[in-house]
């Protein structure tokens, strides 16, 4: 078993997680209080791991190195950053720039390898109090690199009824967390699992996993446990509420947008379809239009859960 109690490694010291049934290893400058700048991350941590971790992170407080290299501009938008984000490829490493509020500060840079397993995040300590960027630049490193382990990061709401978890998907402002409240308030012995980014896992076994992480969105729901995936349903806003089976090409159409892979890089882009179509193949998929009322989480439930 390897040993990770945390240790003064030169001014550095390693903390673990365990999400998705994935280990991430963040090394951070000793003085870092993982629980204090990181707190959604809590459930999360573990003291001890049976294997080397999977995807490794560095936090460093240091000057980016200066960038001699040709990069290419692959994005500058974002919903969460706006104008103050960049996303740039070299030939060796993808480049992701989020500029600070504070004029005077030099913002944050992560530097991810092409298959993100390896990341080095560059910040002034002084923002770890002010922002999310640390937990936001995180997921991003870690929603890429669990691709090639049948693990996708998906944009949804997520509920639990039982032994069986539903996830709601929509552009946002669609109502999936209204959907998801819906549900909780008006059906029995339904708990919310996550409210705006899960993970779902294709597992050994076969099974489809869906699990919580420590990335919720403004919901404070951050459940490190994992439920078999019953349904996949989209959301669209209508004047009624009716509901669609899907399958197929229709349902990759469904989901797809709700999943977290970059496109310019076509090997993990392809990884993740892959799974998303055996995902499809064994999860119900259906599209719902409805309204923010019970009847439309009636209706939806009884389609996936009665199949009526």
């Amino acid at each position: 078993m390897q040993n990770t109690k945390i240790q003064d490694q030169e001014g550095f010291k390693s903390v673990y997680f365990k999400i998705a049934d994935i280990i991430m290893e963040l090394v951070v400058p000793f003085q870092v209080e993982i629980t204090s700048c990181l707190p959604s991350f809590r459930n999360f941590i573990v003291k001890d791991i049976q294997e080397p971790p999977l995807i490794k992170t560095k936090l460093s407080f240091s000057l980016p190195p200066e960038n001699k290299k040709i990069t290419k501009l692959l994005s500058d938008v974002s919903i969460v950053w706006g104008d103050r984000f960049l996303f740039e490829e070299s030939s060796e490493h993808y480049i992701v720039s989020v500029q600070s509020e504070n004029k005077d500060r030099r913002g944050t840079k992560m530097y991810s390898k092409k298959d993100f397993k390896e990341s080095v995040i560059y910040m002034e300590e002084a923002e770890l109090s002010v922002t999310s960027i640390l937990s936001w630049v995180l997921m991003v490193a870690f929603g890429q690199a669990i691709i090639p382990y049948k693990a996708v990061l998906f944009h949804a709401s997520v509920v639990v009824q039982g032994d069986k978890a539903y996830a709601f998907l929509g552009k946002s402002g669609t109502g999936k967390s209204t959907h998801s409240r819906l549900w909780i308030e008006y059906l029995e012995g339904v708990k919310l699992l996550n409210d705006d980014n899960p993970i779902v896992r294709i597992m050994e076994d076969g099974k489809i996993m869906i699990f919580g992480t420590p990335w919720s969105g403004k919901t404070p729901c951050y459940r490190n446990m994992r439920v078999e995936l019953q349904a996949l349903v989209r959301l669209s806003q209508a004047s009624e509420n009716k509901w669609k089976n899907v399958e197929g090409k229709e349902a990759l159409v469904s989901v797809l947008p709700s999943c977290t892979a970059i496109r310019w890089n076509r090997f993990l882009f392809n990884q993740m379809v892959d799974s998303l179509e055996e995902i499809i193949r064994k999860v119900r998929v259906g599209q719902l239009l409805c309204l923010p009322d019970k009847d439309a989480a009636y209706l939806c439930s009884q389609k996936i859960i009665n199949n009526k």
